[in-house]
């Protein structure tokens, strides 16, 4: 059983309190958790069991676990944070998909759609690497679907990361790495859009992206919300990696 994990965005009222800091000057801030119940792993192996059996078709169900960014009340100072939640979610096996394709109608429509989603997300993070990108030089050959499954994960789901979830990681950034680093709010905030801007802007400049990495380590230590934001650090080394490994013919070629 393979788990696997989703970041999704939910503000709540809680019920549990303890004290901690947050940047916006309240006096006596407040971390509020709202707890989660989750199975043991033979529960959970049990749950995953039953809703294989009884599914209506064929489906391959994973212990998943569900993140939640924390939300900040900035009139109060409370913070609210919520206990990751495991859920058994059932995906379509190799069979389940044979049968949806067999079957044909909605079910086929909502597969369709769900590549179209995955195509789209390379086209749109191709389009920001390179502004001048129109339909008559657009590489269509990059959105293969061969291609994209051979992508690394990290770079193949950047496109798919929310517009909310990059600025929510480009706002923690911001607060987290002055006081780490040692280096000025000015400098901070250029980082973070960069970073936001997933790194076209830099893509040719070899020590810029060579801090990219570094930076990018000492938030990863020092934030805690790093793993809240963990798909976007991981995108953002992927990408720092293949442009300092791109050779000047390679990058000439492609501009």
């Amino acid at each position: 059983m393979t788990d696997t994990q989703e970041v999704v965005t939910q503000n709540e009222e809680t019920s549990q309190e303890t004290n901690t800091a947050t940047d916006n000057g309240a006096s006596n801030p407040k971390l509020v958790v709202i707890p989660a119940t989750n199975p043991s792993t033979e529960e959970m192996i049990s749950i995953c069991e039953n809703i294989q059996t009884n599914y209506d078709f064929d489906v391959v169900t994973k212990s998943t676990n569900f993140k939640f960014k924390r939300s900040l009340d900035k009139a109060t100072g409370i913070i609210t944070e919520r206990d990751s939640v495991q859920l058994a979610i059932p995906y379509p096996s190799v069979q389940g998909v044979i049968q949806i394709l067999e079957k044909g109608e909605k079910g086929l429509e909502l597969l369709i759609e769900s590549m179209e989603t995955v195509v789209n997300s390379i086209a749109r993070e191709l389009l920001y690497e390179d502004t001048t990108l129109n339909a008559a030089t657009f590489p269509v050959d990059k959105l293969a679907w061969e291609v994209i499954a051979n992508m690394p994960k990290a770079q193949r789901r950047g496109g798919g990361i929310p517009k909310e979830t990059w600025e929510g990681f480009a706002q923690n950034y911001c607060e987290v790495m002055p006081e780490v680093t040692g280096k000025s709010i000015e400098a901070i905030g250029n980082m973070a859009r960069i970073l936001q801007a997933k790194l076209s802007t830099v893509r040719t400049a070899e020590p810029v992206l060579q801090l990219v990495v570094e930076q990018l380590a000492i938030y990863i230590s020092n934030s805690p919300q790093a793993e809240e934001f963990k798909e976007c650090v991981e995108f953002l080394l992927n990408k720092a990696e293949t442009y300092l490994n791109v050779s000047p013919e390679e990058l000439l070629s492609a501009l």
